[in-house]
């Protein structure tokens, strides 16, 4: 994107602030995992501070944290989440260490919910041997997959995937909601 995600406006409304509403609609308690001093701290959200290190230790730093058995994962530069499909998430935690999406043939690591414990144990175990990646988190834990045919009647359009890398996109969601260009509640 060339600046801060977690911040960067969508529909009025900063990208970490809206994630934090929807999963707010179906677990408690949020965080916000940011560097610390981020402006994503003034959010009013509590925030856990990011070692720097990737999407995989910011998590593990998440999961340290956090009292919860389960751990709804999202990525804050996703401005659609849908609190339907999340719902469903949280719903089905119980089945595997993990459940998570596939969408288009690939699992969806930051629309997700993980157990804390064997999750932040294979966080760690994967970090000490240098892989970084959320996907690999994934493999590394037994996983249950919502293929399409399960999640998409909770998010028809998939809208939750939607994610915003690169200037590009931000304009196009932009354009794409500019007739109900509204904050989220």
């Amino acid at each position: 994107m060339g600046r801060d995600k977690a911040t960067l406006a969508a529909g009025g409304t900063p990208l970490a602030l809206r994630a934090a509403r929807a999963a707010a609609a179906v677990a408690a308690p949020v965080v916000l995992v940011a560097p610390a001093g981020h402006p994503a701290w003034s959010l009013g959200w509590p925030a856990v501070a990011d070692p720097g290190e990737g999407p995989l230790a910011a998590l593990a730093a998440a999961l340290a944290a956090l009292p919860a058995e389960h751990v709804l994962v999202l990525g804050a530069d996703h401005p659609e989440l849908r609190p339907e499909l999340l719902a469903l998430l949280a719903a089905e935690r119980r089945l595997a260490a993990a459940v998570a999406c596939r969408r288009a043939g690939r699992l969806e690591p930051l629309v997700a919910v993980v157990e804390r414990a064997p999750a932040l144990a294979a966080a760690r175990e994967r970090l000490g041997a240098g892989d970084r990646s959320l996907r690999g988190l994934l493999r590394s834990l037994r996983v249950a997959v919502l293929d399409e045919a399960r999640w998409r009647p909770a998010d028809p359009e998939g809208r939750s995937f939607a994610d915003l890398d690169e200037p590009a996109d931000l304009a196009a969601w932009e354009a794409g909601h500019a007739s109900h260009h509204t904050e989220v509640p």
